[in-house]
């Protein structure tokens, strides 16, 4: 039997994108009230919802080139940091759109490069100490490119980057990196690695 249970979930702010809601949890072992605060994209929970057929929200990939001897990185302005960080494209799947979809559209839009081949892993969470959001990882290999087509608020820059010089920003002591793009890259680093780069243990 779970310690927490589930009394009762409010909303307490919705935008376009994002809710926030206030979780009212009891602990089955002291009789107390917890109280946590989180984030969804989905606007409609409930607590007859919340935890239940918990949606793909978003996607996240790592372009790599046709010879598979680099990657290709982004440098985003990210409002919350105020300041510049290393990652992949990323962004919302659209309603009713498919996942492969989702994943060459905003490859496009925000670097222009066109997707070739795409492997997706198994769809994972963001931050589950903020947020249910949930993420699908993809491998893309690209092939040609147009301009990319970015909204007003997006400053999105993107550059190839061999597999030493990524392995090197991944591990510098000044990363400004979000944890799954550093972990998505060392992953492919450490298994295509025929150069010994790989160093970490």
């Amino acid at each position: 039997m779970p310690k927490m249970k589930l009394e009762d979930l409010e909303k307490l702010y919705e935008s376009p994108y994002i809710a926030l809601y206030d979780a009212f949890y009891r602990n089955q072992e002291t009789g107390r009230e917890i109280r946590y605060d989180f984030i969804s994209r989905n606007l409609d929970l409930t607590a007859e919802t919340l935890g239940k057929d918990i949606r793909v929200n978003a996607v996240t990939m790592l372009p790599v080139d046709p010879e598979n001897k680099k990657v290709l990185l982004t440098k985003e302005f990210r409002m919350p940091m105020n300041q510049y960080i290393v990652s992949n494209p990323a962004g919302l799947v659209d309603p009713g759109e498919d996942l492969e979809h989702a994943i060459a559209r905003e490859l496009k839009e925000e670097t222009g490069y066109i997707a070739d081949k795409i492997i997706t892993l198994p769809s994972t969470f963001s931050s589950v100490g903020l947020t249910d959001e949930k993420v699908t990882a993809a491998i893309v290999t690209v092939k040609g490119k147009v301009e990319a087509s970015l909204e007003e608020s997006e400053d999105i820059t993107s550059d190839w980057y061999t597999y030493k010089e990524a392995y090197d920003i991944c591990t510098s002591p000044d990363l400004r990196m979000g944890a799954r793009t550093q972990l998505l890259i060392l992953m492919w680093i450490a298994t295509h690695d025929d150069e010994g780069i790989f160093r970490l243990f």
